[in-house]
Order: C-alpha cells, then structure tokens, then sequence
C-alpha cells in the first residue's frame, strides 16, 4: 500500500479498559513519544474501532473515516481506517493480568491510511493477524505490527 499524498499507514492497537472503555494503547509507525490521537483530534477514534457490540462475536470488522488536520505542506484531508476487533474468554489467558477482571478481553488491531482502495485484502491480512494473535494467548510479541521499521 503506497501512500499518494505523502501519508505513510499507520498502525493502532485499541483495547477494551473495564472501567474506562475502548482506549488506544500503542502506536506503530509514528515517531516515538507521538500521538495521532492527540495530534489530529481523534478523540472517538476509540470507540469507532472497537464499536458497541463488538462482544456479540468473535471477530469484527469496523470501517470509518477520520480528518488529518492540516500541516506546513499538506492541506487537511480525510483519512480512512479499518478494525478487526476480536475477543478471548479471560480464563484462556495465559498470564492474565490483573487489570483484566470481565470474562473476555477485546482488542482492535486498525490500520488508518490515506485510501480505502486496498481494504478488501487488507481485510483478511488483518484477519489473520488478530487471529494468530489471539491463538497465542498475548505470548506473541506485537514487534510484528511495525510499520516501517526494520
């Protein structure tokens, strides 16, 4: 996926707090100490990819749109992101951590990017992606949603 206006996909793991709802927990493909969120007023971006419901099954996919505020040399544009938001029963957790306290744990892994032209094969890679994920139980390391990066 090659970006045409000179923005780079990037990459977002968002997760289901029980006490503070859908949040962003890490970023790939942005400078370290960066927040896109933050950076471009993405405040629901949470929420649109980890929407309500999303318990009712085991995988789901969300497609939304978000605007990239404008910069120096590029004008604000709207940018496009797709989620696949899967769940585990906690009791499968390898080492559950002791924040998670309901009876699943829901995580989304989005790719925001400048087209939605490539979202169809981009759908099933995130598939399979979330899927092996989840298989390992959060053994596997998440290195390998780097965007751009060795």
């Amino acid at each position: 996926m090659t970006a045409h206006r000179g923005f780079t996909p990037i990459v977002t793991i968002v997760g289901f707090h029980h006490a503070r709802g859908p949040e962003v927990e890490t970023w790939f493909g942005v400078e370290d100490g960066s927040d896109p969120a933050i950076d471009n007023e993405w405040p629901l971006l949470p929420f649109m990819a980890l929407s309500d419901g999303a318990h009712a099954s085991t995988e789901d996919f969300s497609y939304f749109t978000l605007r990239h505020e404008a910069t120096e040399d590029q004008p604000a544009t709207s940018l496009f992101g797709i989620s696949c938001t899967r769940q585990l029963d906690a009791n499968e957790l390898i080492n559950r951590p002791a924040e998670v306290t309901r009876s699943t744990v829901q995580k989304a892994v989005v790719v925001i990017a400048d087209t939605p032209q490539y979202f169809a094969q981009l759908r099933e890679k995130l598939s399979m992606v979330t899927r092996a994920w989840f298989a390992q139980r959060y053994q596997l390391s998440i290195e390998f949603l780097r965007v751009g990066k060795g």
